[in-house]
């Protein structure tokens, strides 16, 4: 099985957060909920994720999913969407422009 290859707008939108030790990426709200929308079209789940603010500084806010929770794969992908993207608007509409949200994903 090949590896999920993000659209290039959202790899050019990331960014590192290499200087944690983390090998991972974030992006600013509206690039978080596209690359949701994108991970759960091709049948990834978004099992979670965290926050970091304008310095990629982690603020140790976070979301998750429990798999317990859902009856089926799709219903799975469908909730863990709902909830992510719900969790990222309520957080910038409280808190603002200033975030980047990493996301934890799996093939399912």
């Amino acid at each position: 099985m090949s590896e999920l290859v993000f659209p290039r707008e959202l790899i050019n939108s990331a960014k590192s957060l290499k200087h944690l030790g983390i090998l991972e990426i974030a992006w600013d709200w509206q690039n978080a909920i596209k690359a949701i929308e994108y991970l759960s079209k091709y049948n990834y789940v978004v099992l979670g994720g965290d926050v970091y603010n304008k310095n990629l500084e982690p603020t140790y806010d976070s979301w998750y999913i429990n798999k317990n929770e859902i009856k089926s794969k799709e219903e799975f992908i469908i909730q863990a969407k709902k909830k992510a993207i719900s969790y990222i608007i309520q957080y910038h509409d409280k808190n603002g422009d200033e975030y980047f949200y990493s996301i934890v994903y799996e093939r399912i």
